[in-house]
């Protein structure tokens, strides 16, 4: 008769069955920007105001893929979702009014659509309102008709 596998073979049986090797890109210096950005902000989301630090995530204002660099006044921190959703312009920052828009795809969402209009909850530079307009002006031209089919994905 076999030995009844431990807690621990379970467990690591289990990891073993759910878990894939990958190989992943890592934004060298990520980890002191956002630290940067906690200590520029404290523990608050741009969009939504105080969050716990394990929820906010250092958002560039531009494409960090397309610049490779970290910019003075380039971030901001939003939750995970609200990242997401920015990165893909279907929320911007209007630079004249310093307040959210979002695109008629996310209006149907309670909780998304309540943001419409609202202001950010932290002070912006000059050097963050020259990388909103940019942001601005690449994705209220028109908003992209990949970001609306990513979100319904």
């Amino acid at each position: 008769m076999p030995l009844p596998l431990s807690v621990i073979d379970t467990t690591q049986q289990l990891i073993a069955e759910g878990h894939g090797i990958a190989t992943i890109r890592v934004r060298k210096g990520q980890p002191t920007f956002r630290k940067h950005l906690l200590d520029v902000f404290g523990e608050v989301c741009a969009f939504t105001g105080p969050a716990p630090a394990q929820a906010l995530e250092a958002a560039h204002l531009y494409s960090y893929a397309a610049n490779g660099q970290h910019h003075k006044g380039g971030g901001l921190l939003l939750r995970r979702d609200l990242h997401r959703l920015f990165d893909l312009g279907l929320i911007a920052i209007n630079p004249q009014t310093k307040t959210l828009n979002l695109a008629n795809a996310l209006k149907v969402y309670p909780d998304y659509a309540r943001l419409d209009g609202a202001p950010l909850t932290v002070p912006v530079t000059a050097d963050h309102l020259k990388w909103l307009t940019k942001h601005w002006g690449m994705h209220r031209a028109q908003v992209p008709t990949t970001a609306i089919q990513c979100i319904r994905a």
